[in-house]
């Protein structure tokens, strides 16, 4: 799992919450990150995406992929965030990202 894949995850899984809640705080960071609006691998607003660079050093792999993906909202100091990220468990985010990997999808 390279350093895309698990910022895209995260924005799905921070995407699915917004669909249900409709939070606004969330709304304004999931535009700012949003992973697909460009060809380039990065996020609409490039310091979002470089943040997340600079907060992800470790090797990543899907048994490590849910504390890492923890670890950047942590660092985003927002309980909004923070509490989104939280409707999906570890067994959930590892199912999820095996799907995602498994599936034809963009990658660095």
């Amino acid at each position: 799992m390279n350093k895309f894949e698990l910022f895209c995850m995260i924005y799905y899984v921070l995407d699915a919450e917004w669909d249900d809640s409709k939070n606004k705080e969330l709304g304004k960071f999931l535009s700012s990150a949003n992973p697909f609006l460009f060809d380039d691998v990065g996020s609409a607003d490039s310091s979002v995406y470089t943040h997340f660079c600079d907060v992800i050093t470790d090797v990543i792999t899907i048994e490590n992929s849910y504390a890492l993906a923890k670890l950047y909202i942590d660092s985003l100091d927002s309980d909004v965030i923070s509490a989104a990220f939280t409707t999906i468990n570890e067994e959930e985010w590892t199912e999820s990202v095996k799907d995602y990997l498994s599936s034809d999808h963009r990658k660095e």
